[in-house]
């Protein structure tokens, strides 16, 4: 029973939001006043995971644990950017391009590492499946892609090249588009069966 309560908290939850929305130009007030309910929760959520983390890590520097020092250098960026956002203000511009030229470097070299993961990763498939049509697809697609962003290839002279490299160059959006539509699409079949009572955990 004690596992059901929420479930059932859950489905009667989504089933009224959903008919909310359908009926919004009746509901709007409250729909509103639900949707702000749950960005409260919500914020407070996120408060109690910083906390939770923060006191983690300071309970690895208390005890000495291995890598402790990436655990201080945690807790004192969270501090010092907790106080210059208290002291300056979310909205300073000097306070936002100190964040952006701290982001910007991590988020290139998360990109890196990532674009180097699937890379070996490309490698394994070649090495596992061998030369097949879908490995020879790959592989000719990901260097036509790579030689086209680069720029070694130049048709400014030809229009009628520039536009076929222009559509080509927009293939891996159109691709990504599809990807998110497909991640979309079973997110909303998972709330579907958390709402149906199908994702309950048996003992």
């Amino acid at each position: 029973m004690k596992q059901r309560t929420p479930l059932v908290v859950a489905a009667i939850s989504g089933f009224v939001m959903l008919a909310a929305f359908f009926f919004q130009p009746y509901t709007a007030p409250y729909l509103g006043l639900v949707l702000n309910w749950a960005i409260i929760i919500s914020s407070v959520a996120l408060l109690i995971a910083i906390a939770s983390l923060l006191v983690t890590h300071i309970h690895f520097i208390i005890k000495g644990r291995k890598g402790f020092l990436y655990s201080i250098v945690l807790v004192i960026a969270f501090f010092i950017t907790l106080g210059l956002g208290w002291y300056l203000g979310v909205d300073d511009p000097v306070y936002l391009a100190g964040i952006r030229t701290v982001l910007m470097p991590l988020e290139n070299a998360v990109m890196a590492l990532i674009a180097l993961v699937l890379m070996s990763a490309a490698v394994k498939i070649f090495r596992v499946r061998g030369w097949s049509i879908l490995t020879v697809t790959f592989g000719i697609s990901a260097l036509v892609f790579l030689f086209l962003n680069l720029g070694f290839l130049n048709f400014e002279g030809n229009p009628g090249m520039s536009k076929l490299v222009a559509v080509i160059q927009r293939l891996p959006v159109v691709g990504a588009r599809g990807l998110l539509i497909g991640v979309a699409l079973g997110a909303l079949l998972m709330a579907l069966r958390v709402l149906f009572g199908q994702e309950v955990e048996h003992e």
